[in-house]
C-alpha cells in the first residue's frame, strides 16, 4: 500500500493526474460510502464505517477539486446522452445507517453536495440494531477470534424479533463491551421518519432491497424484494420516484439486470472500482468504495482517472511477469 501511494504521488507530481483527467473526462466517477463510526474506542469496519472527520475532509477535498458533482439520476442520464460535464462525480451512500442521517447529511448540506442513499428497509421499520453487524462488532471489539460470527448472529436472528436486542445486549455483557454502540444507534438504520426528513432536505433516496439479500443465492426473491423496498419508501416518501438500485454487498447474478429492468429500475451500481464511459452498462456501474484505509492521494487518483490507468498497468505487468 505504501508503494502504491508513493507511485501515485510521483505520478501526480509528474503531471500524470492532469493528463488522466483529460483522457477520462467523458467518464462518470461514482463515490460509494456506508455509515460513519461514531462509537468511542475500538474502531470497527473500514469501508463500512468511516470516521466522521475523515468523511468531512473527503467532502471538503471533493469540493475544493472543482469537479462537478451531480445528482445520480442526472449524471446517469447525461452520461448516456454524452452531455456529461468534464470529470463529473456522483456520491452514493449504501444501507441507510443512522449516522448517515445524524452525521453525513449535515456535512453534505454544508458543502452543498447532492448525494443518493440506497436504503435497505426491513430494519428501518423496527427499532432494532442490524444483528449480524452488531454481533461482528462485539466479537471483534472483545478480540474473540475463537467465536464464529456467522453462527452467533444466526442464533440471535433465529429468536423472536422481540428477544433479539436482549440477546445482543447479553452477548455484549458477556464479552465485556459497554453499550455506547447501542446508546448512539451505531448499528440502527434510519427510521421511516428519518428517511422522509432526509428526502425533504435533499437526499435522494433509492432502492437496495428490503432485506439486503444475497443475489447470488436468492435471485428469485429479487422482484418481491424490490416491491417491498419500494412500498416501504413510497409510504415514507409519498410521490417519490424509486428507480435506481445498488446491489447489496456487491452481490449480483446474470439474471439480475433483466429482473431489475422488468421492475422499472433504470440503473444499478456495483462495489467494483472503476470509471463509467458513455457506453457503460447502466446495470453494472462502477464506483470507488471509499474507506478508512483509502489515502488522500488514492482518492485524488480516482477522481483524476489515474486509478483507471494504474489498474491497466498492473494487469500488463502481471501478464508479462515470468511464470
Amino acid at each position: 500500500m505504501a508503494l502504491k501511494q508513493r507511485l501515485l504521488t510521483l505520478a501526480r507530481s509528474a503531471g500524470l493526474f492532469a493528463a488522466a483527467r483529460h483522457a477520462t473526462g467523458s467518464r462518470l466517477r461514482i463515490l460509494a460510502y456506508h455509515g460513519l463510526w461514531i462509537t468511542p474506542g475500538f474502531q470497527f469496519g473500514d469501508t463500512l464505517f468511516m470516521g466522521p472527520d475523515q468523511f468531512e475532509a473527503r467532502m471538503a477535498r471533493l469540493k475544493r477539486s472543482g469537479l462537478p458533482v451531480l445528482p445520480l439520476g442526472e449524471a446517469i442520464e447525461r452520461l448516456s446522452e454524452r452531455t456529461l460535464p468534464d470529470a463529473a462525480v456522483a456520491i452514493t451512500i449504501d444501507d441507510g445507517w443512522s449516522s448517515t442521517f445524524s452525521h453525513m447529511l449535515p456535512v453534505l448540506e454544508a458543502f452543498e453536495l447532492p448525494a443518493t442513499l440506497y436504503a435497505t428497509t426491513w430494519y428501518s421499520g423496527r427499532d432494532l440494531p442490524v444483528v449480524n453487524i452488531a454481533a461482528a462488532y462485539l466479537i471483534a471489539a472483545a478480540g474473540r477470534s475463537d467465536l464464529d460470527v456467522q453462527a452467533t448472529a444466526a442464533a440471535i436472528d433465529a429468536l423472536p424479533i422481540g428477544e433479539r436486542l436482549d440477546a445482543l445486549r447479553a452477548l455484549g455483557r458477556k464479552l465485556g463491551i459497554d453499550e455506547a454502540w447501542l446508546e448512539l444507534r451505531q448499528f440502527h438504520l434510519m427510521s421511516a421518519g428519518e428517511l422522509a426528513e432526509a428526502h425533504r432536505r435533499g437526499l435522494d433516496v433509492q432502492l437496495h432491497t428490503h432485506r439486503h439479500i444475497d443475489l447470488e443465492t436468492e435471485i428469485d426473491a429479487l422482484p418481491d424484494e424490490i416491491v417491498a423496498n419500494r412500498d416501504f419508501l413510497a409510504a415514507a416518501i409519498p410521490g417519490g420516484r424509486f428507480d435506481h438500485f445498488c446491489y447489496p454487498s456487491g452481490s449480483t447474478h446474470p439474471r439480475a439486470p433483466a429482473l431489475l429492468a422488468a421492475s422499472g429500475i433504470r440503473s444499478a451500481t456495483l462495489d467494483v472500482e472503476g470509471l463509467n464511459p458513455p457506453s457503460a452498462d447502466p446495470f453494472a456501474l462502477r464506483r470507488l468504495l471509499d474507506g478508512r484505509t483509502i489515502s488522500d492521494v488514492e482518492f485524488d487518483a480516482y477522481l483524476a482517472g489515474a486509478l483507471h490507468y494504474a489498474g491497466s498497468v498492473r494487469k500488463l505487468l502481471s501478464l508479462n511477469a515470468p511464470a
